[in-house]
C-alpha cells in the first residue's frame, strides 16, 4: 500500500508547499488532507495547482472534511476506521496563528485540537511518526539564548498564540512514549526567498505596507533600541528543512528550531526595508512600549493597520539555538538564506501585489 500520510492545515501557506517537498523526497505517497467544509473549494483549487506541478498528484490525494476541535475529528465512522487502519505518518499543522486571537479560540484549536490529533494518532495501527509544527516563540517572554530542548519553564507569554502552542507541546510530551514524534519550531515565517510569494502579510509586512502608504517625506523611526534580533525565516527554507528532517529516522523524539542561525538586528531590518522602498534611513527611535500603548486604540490600529501584538517582536531580545536542525541538515545542502539579501525580493512582491486577497481576513 505504501506510505499513507495524513495532514492537517491544508491548504494553508506552509502546508501546500510542504507536500511538494515531501513528495520530491519520496515517490508514491498517498495523501489524506483533513479540511473544514467551508474550505472545500479552496482546497480543491490548491489540489488542482499541485496536480499541475506534480502530474498525478490528485490521484494519490483525498480530501476529508472534518474538524480537529471535534473528538473524532468530525470524520464519519467509515473514514475514521479506514484512516486509522492505514495511516503511517501524521503532519499536524492546523492552528490559530493570529497573535490577537481570543484565549478560548486559541485554546480550543491549538490545545484541544492537538489532543484530538494525539487521540487519532494512538488509534492508527500502522503509525510510524507524528510531525508537529509549533513555533520558536513558545519561549514566551524569555530573553537570551533558548535551547531546542527548552519547553515550559514557567515563562510568561506575550499572547495566547504563544501560550497555547507551548501547552500543545506539553500535551505531545505526555504521550511521547507511545507516539513517536518530532516537533518543529519555525521563527517568523516570511515569503519565498526566491520569488517573494507569500499567502499572508503579517510581521514585518505590516511595516512594509504602512511605509508604502506614507508619503516619502514622513521619516521612519527605529522601534526601541533596535538591538533585538527578530527571527525571520523564508517559507522555502522552512518547508525544505521540515521535509528533509522528517525523512531522517534520527529525527524522532527531537525538537528542531527552524530559526535563522545568524539573525539581523531590528535596526538593520528596518534599514533594509527602507532601502528596498527607496526611502531615507530611520531617524531616532521611539520606545516600543509607547507604540504598543498607541496601538491600544482601535482607531489608531485601523489607521495604521498594525496590531499592537506585532510590535513587541521587534524589541524582544531572544535568540534560538538550532543545533539539532543544523546537525541533521549538515549534508543536505539546505541552509537558511541571509535575510537582508532576500529582503528586496520580499518587498518587491508586496509592491507588485499590494492588495492581495488572503484566506485570513484580518480585522484591526
Amino acid at each position: 500500500m505504501g506510505k499513507q500520510l495524513f495532514l492537517t492545515g491544508f491548504p494553508g501557506f506552509i502546508a501546500k508547499r510542504l507536500v511538494k517537498e515531501i513528495d520530491a523526497l519520496e515517490k508514491g505517497i498517498s495523501y489524506h488532507f483533513l479540511i473544514q467544509e467551508h474550505m472545500r473549494s479552496v482546497a480543491e483549487n490548491a489540489l488542482a495547482d499541485l496536480d499541475l506541478a506534480i502530474p498525478g498528484f490528485s490521484e494519490r490525494s483525498t480530501l476529508h472534511v472534518g474538524d480537529i476541535t471535534h473528538p473524532t475529528l468530525k470524520l464519519n465512522n467509515d473514514d475514521h476506521k479506514s484512516l486509522s487502519g492505514k495511516v503511517t505518518q501524521i503532519w499536524h499543522l492546523a492552528a490559530i496563528y493570529d497573535l490577537a486571537t481570543d484565549e478560548s479560540v486559541a485554546y480550543n484549536v491549538n490545545v484541544v485540537g492537538t489532543k484530538h490529533i494525539l487521540d487519532f494518532a494512538e488509534s492508527c495501527k500502522k503509525l510510524e511518526r507524528l510531525d508537529y509544527v509549533s513555533t520558536c516563540y513558545v519561549s514566551g517572554n524569555r530573553t537570551g539564548l533558548v535551547m531546542e530542548s527548552d519547553g515550559d519553564l514557567g515563562q510568561e507569554f506575550k499572547n495566547h498564540y504563544e501560550s497555547t502552542k507551548c501547552w500543545a507541546e506539553a500535551e505531545i510530551h505526555k504521550r511521547k512514549e507511545v507516539i513517536p514524534t518530532s516537533i518543529y519550531r519555525p521563527g517568523i515565517v516570511m515569503g519565498d526567498s526566491q520569488t517573494g510569494v507569500t499567502d499572508k502579510y503579517d510581521g514585518p509586512y505590516f511595516l512594509i505596507l504602512l511605509l508604502m502608504r506614507l508619503p516619502k517625506w514622513i521619516p521612519m523611526v527605529n522601534i526601541g533600541a533596535g538591538s533585538a534580533r527578530p527571527n525571520l525565516v523564508p517559507v522555502d527554507y522552512v518547508v525544505k528543512a521540515m521535509a528533509y528532517i522528517a525523512s531522517q529516522k534520527d529525527s524522532l523524539g527531537k525538537t528542531f528550531a527552524l530559526s535563522d542561525p545568524n539573525p539581523h538586528t531590528a535596526k538593520d531590518i528596518i534599514k533594509g526595508i527602507l532601502q528596498s522602498l527607496k526611502r531615507a534611513n530611520a531617524y531616532g527611535k521611539v520606545p516600543s512600549g509607547l507604540l504598543e500603548f498607541a496601538l491600544s486604540s482601535r482607531l489608531i490600529r485601523k489607521m495604521v493597520k498594525i496590531p499592537k501584538e506585532a510590535i513587541i517582536y521587534f524589541n524582544h531580545d531572544v535568540t534560538y539555538d538550532s543545533t539539532n536542525t543544523q546537525t541533521l541538515l549538515k549534508d543536505s545542502g539546505i541552509t537558511c538564506p541571509d535575510f537582508l539579501e532576500t529582503l528586496p525580493t520580499l518587498v518587491n512582491y508586496v509592491l507588485e501585489n499590494p492588495k492581495k486577497d488572503f484566506l485570513d481576513k484580518r480585522k484591526f
